[in-house]
C-alpha cells in the first residue's frame, strides 16, 4: 500500500512532508480561487524534494484567467523534473502536450460516477415505475446495477481517447460498489489513486461557504474553508444521511470511512495507491494524524 497526503494549504503541506506517506500532493482540486501562487508551488516542491517525497501537483476546473495561472506553474514544474499533474479541466489537459516532462492524471471532476449520488439506491426496484416498465423489457436487474456502478472510463474508446492525451492514471472515490470494476482500468494500463474519505456530491461555481460567511469577492476571499466546514441537515432525510453530508468551500462532500473488507477488495483488484485529504471534514491536519491512519490501515490489511 502506498499513501499520498493531499492539501491546498502550505502550512498543512509542511506537515504532510514530515509524515509517513510516500507521496505528497499540493494544489486546489476544486476551487479556482485557491490555486496557489507560483512562489507557493515553488516552496512546496522544494519541501517535498528536501524530504525525499514524490511530488504531485493538483489543478482544478478553471476559467481562461485561471488557465493563465496554471500555465505559469506548469512552466516551472516542467523544468523541475518528472512530475505528475492531476488535471480536472479539459482546457488544462489540452495544453499538457506543451510540457513533455509532466505526466497528466485524470482528476475526479473528469471521471463521472453515478454512484456518487448519496440518494441513489442501486437496486432495480428503486427505479421509477416508468423506467422500471421500460427496463424490464430490455435488460436484467444486474445490468442496471452494473451501469450505475461503473465509471465513465469503463469503456475502452474513452480510455484510449484520454491516453492519446498522455493520461497515465486516474483519481477515484471510495465507493465500494464500484470497486469490482476498477480492475478493468488497471488492465487498461491506468494507475489508480483512490481517495479514502471524501466523495464529491455536488460542485458549485459560486462558493456557498463564502456567501454564508460574508466574503465579498472571490479574489480577496480569506479562505475560511481552510478551517471550517458545515454539516448539512435536511428535513426528511435519515440521521445517517445528515451526518455524512458536508459543505466545505464550493463542494458538498459525502464522508465515508474505509473498512478492512473494502480495502482488501481494492488490493485484490490491483489498486495500491490511496489518497489522504487534509481538511476540516476529514479532521486530518497534522503528520501525527496522517501517520496514525496509515499505521491503522496497514495493520488491518497486514501490508
Amino acid at each position: 500500500m502506498s499513501f499520498s497526503a493531499q492539501t491546498d494549504n502550505l502550512r498543512m503541506f509542511s506537515e504532510a512532508v514530515s509524515s509517513k506517506c510516500e507521496k505528497v500532493r499540493f494544489g486546489s482540486e476544486f476551487c479556482e480561487w485557491k490555486i496557489p501562487s507560483l512562489p507557493e508551488v515553488e516552496k512546496a516542491h522544494a519541501l517535498a524534494k528536501d524530504r525525499g517525497k514524490v511530488f504531485t501537483y493538483i489543478t482544478p476546473r478553471v476559467s481562461d484567467e485561471g488557465l493563465k495561472k496554471i500555465r505559469a506553474q506548469l512552466d516551472f514544474l516542467n523544468g523541475a523534473g518528472k512530475i505528475a499533474i492531476v488535471v480536472n479541466d479539459l482546457g488544462t489537459l489540452n495544453i499538457m502536450g506543451d510540457y513533455p516532462e509532466l505526466s497528466p492524471y485524470l482528476g475526479r471532476q473528469l471521471v463521472h460516477m453515478p454512484a456518487r449520488c448519496p440518494w441513489l439506491k442501486m437496486r432495480f426496484g428503486d427505479l421509477t415505475s416508468f423506467r422500471l416498465k421500460a427496463l424490464k423489457a430490455m435488460i436484467e436487474k444486474r445490468h442496471v446495477e452494473d451501469i450505475y456502478s461503473q465509471t465513465s472510463l469503463n469503456y475502452s474508446p474513452t480510455i484510449r481517447l484520454f491516453q492519446s492525451y498522455g493520461i497515465q492514471g486516474v483519481d477515484l472515490d471510495w465507493i465500494p460498489r464500484c470497486f469490482p470494476y476498477s480492475n478493468f482500468l488497471v488492465k487498461a494500463g491506468l494507475n489508480l489513486f483512490v481517495h479514502l474519505h471524501l466523495i464529491p456530491v455536488a460542485l458549485t461555481r459560486k462558493c456557498h461557504t463564502a456567501r454564508f460567511l460574508g466574503e465579498k469577492t472571490p479574489e480577496n476571499c480569506s479562505k475560511p474553508c481552510d478551517s471550517r466546514a458545515f454539516l448539512l441537515k435536511h428535513r426528511g432525510l435519515t440521521d445517517e444521511a445528515e451526518r455524512k453530508l458536508f459543505l466545505q468551500g464550493n463542494v458538498v462532500f459525502r464522508l465515508v470511512q474505509p473498512s478492512r473488507t473494502d480495502t482488501e477488495k481494492l488490493l485484490r483488484s490491483g489498486v495500491t495507491n490511496f489518497v489522504i485529504t487534509m481538511n476540516p471534514v476529514t479532521k486530518i491536519s497534522s503528520r501525527e494524524e496522517i501517520d496514525k491512519l496509515i499505521v491503522h490501515l496497514k495493520q488491518e490489511t497486514d501490508q
